[in-house]
């Protein structure tokens, strides 16, 4: 039988260096994406979204999807294919209706090949004639600087044929939006039609990895991204009465969603969006299937395990309440474990309590530079909080203490937020938990990444440091 000196890892952080098919663990928001009304896909960096978008793309839909990673993407080529002639917010509908629609029209011509049809002879010409291929790359859709249109795929605007739409235009264009939506809506039209005829079940175009590289979310980025939204949001209402089910879906990190100002958002979040959320029973789940997966289908945690409680617990729940709810979490936390623990030379090798605390202070250490990653974007100045955090010294304190110590840090520069509003953005973040009371005389910890809907109670006194930044951070435990 198989042991942990036969495990290399239980596999990759990166979800896109992970074999995380052969893992994958199907959630609600499996369906929710794949049948129903969800086209955008939200989670904290490392929560599962580019897992998901692997499993549509690469096994699920794989003969009938598209699979965009936009790291990489000339957002600054695309950033210049703006509609002038409408909100700010607006303005790159138009573009990426046009984009998704070219993806659209690929799939569908690739899928209909054996069907003798105009719709695809026309589809076929467009693609030849404005790309030089029917599979033009998503980074070559605005390269060329104009579209050459013919025949019933030739729009009209204002009454008048357009047998070429520029896309090499000054930003006070206001035509280039009205033109583009015009071409697109004739381009749809052929697509649902051949689909159709072709009984096509699904079409689907996924979008991962819109925050990658992103240093600062400016402005332009924001609205690009808005765009990409309502564009999903337009096409699936168009499309929604045929009987092929088109969709575009969005992948996007939790804390940038949360940025991002329009009109819709609130309806798109309540009836287009599904959020990925984990609890404790779920990532031991996940676990549990990694083990099966590296060292049998007869194994589970309890032969990895020496079966001793850390304070009480079963070691897999001392973990996982040191992560933030996400597989990326466990997963590192339980490499480090495994690196730790080969270091002894017993025989037959299992978990036991020494190497639990001694792998805590290197994933420590990883949270922190996660932690990092996703808040400096936003936030350039955070780690003043986590000096004045570190200087109070204690996993539990009260408002009272980190004012204090929040007031005494010199930062050498103007801090970005008031110590009321970094407590609340500490909160936004999972760096730290309040304490509520209920109505019966007792209290409990509520945490974002445990209770994503839950906000902050500025009434609140008492808080607690997340458990995995105490090792960085060297603070102690009492509850005093």
């Amino acid at each position: 039988m198989k042991g942990l000196r036969d495990i290399a890892n239980f596999g990759k952080v990166e979800a896109e260096d992970d074999a995380v098919l052969d893992y994958f663990v199907e959630m609600n928001v499996t369906e929710n994406v794949d049948c129903n009304d969800a086209f955008l896909v939200l989670g904290r960096k490392g929560s599962g979204k580019t897992a998901l978008f692997r499993y549509f793309t690469e096994k699920s839909q794989s003969n009938n999807s598209s699979a965009f990673n936009l790291n990489g993407y000339p957002w600054k080529v695309h950033e210049k294919i703006k509609d002038s002639g409408v909100e700010h917010v607006e303005s790159y509908v138009a573009s990426w209706k046009y984009l998704i629609v070219i993806e659209f029209a690929k799939l569908v011509v690739k899928l209909s090949e054996r069907y003798q049809m105009t719709e695809i002879v026309e589809l076929n010409k467009f693609l030849k004639d404005n790309y030089g291929t029917n599979d033009p790359k998503i980074e070559s859709i605005f390269s060329p600087s104009g579209l050459k249109v013919s025949g019933d795929l030739e729009p009209q605007v204002l009454g008048c044929k357009l047998g070429k739409i520029s896309l090499s235009r000054n930003d006070g264009d206001v035509k280039l939006g009205a033109e583009l939506n015009a071409l697109t809506d004739k381009i749809l039209r052929h697509v649902r039609r051949a689909a159709e005829v072709a009984e096509i079940e699904k079409v689907f175009v996924h979008f991962d990895e819109l925050d990658r590289g992103i240093t600062t979310l400016s402005e332009s980025r924001k609205d690009m991204i808005i765009g990409l939204v309502l564009a999903s949001k337009e096409i699936a209402k168009i499309l929604k009465g045929s009987s092929t089910i088109f969709k575009s879906v969005v992948y996007l990190r939790r804390d940038i969603w949360d940025e991002l100002k329009f009109s819709d958002k609130n309806k798109i979040s309540s009836s287009n969006s599904e959020f990925i959320e984990w609890d404790q029973e779920q990532l031991f789940g996940l676990i549990e299937k990694r083990i099966k997966v590296l060292l049998g289908d007869d194994c589970t945690w309890d032969d990895i395990d020496d079966g001793k409680r850390i304070n009480k617990q079963p070691k897999w729940k001392h973990i996982i309440e040191r992560t933030l709810m996400r597989p990326r979490d466990a997963i590192s936390f339980l490499n480090i474990l495994l690196e730790t623990t080969k270091k002894r030379n017993d025989e037959h090798l299992v978990f036991e309590n020494r190497d639990v605390v001694d792998a805590r202070p290197k994933y420590s250490e990883y949270l922190k530079l996660e932690l990092d990653d996703e808040i400096l974007t936003h936030w350039e100045d955070w780690e003043v909080c986590l000096q004045s955090l570190s200087r109070i010294g204690k996993i539990y304190f009260t408002k009272e203490d980190y004012v204090s110590a929040y007031a005494s840090i010199n930062s050498g520069a103007t801090k970005t937020y008031s110590e009321e509003q970094s407590l609340e953005e500490l909160y936004n973040f999972s760096v730290i938990e309040y304490e509520a009371r209920s109505g019966y005389g007792g209290s409990g910890w509520k945490s974002k990444f445990a209770n994503p809907e839950l906000g902050w109670d500025a009434n609140a006194n008492r808080f607690k440091v997340h458990l995995g930044l105490k090792e960085y951070m060297k603070l102690k435990e009492e509850r005093s």
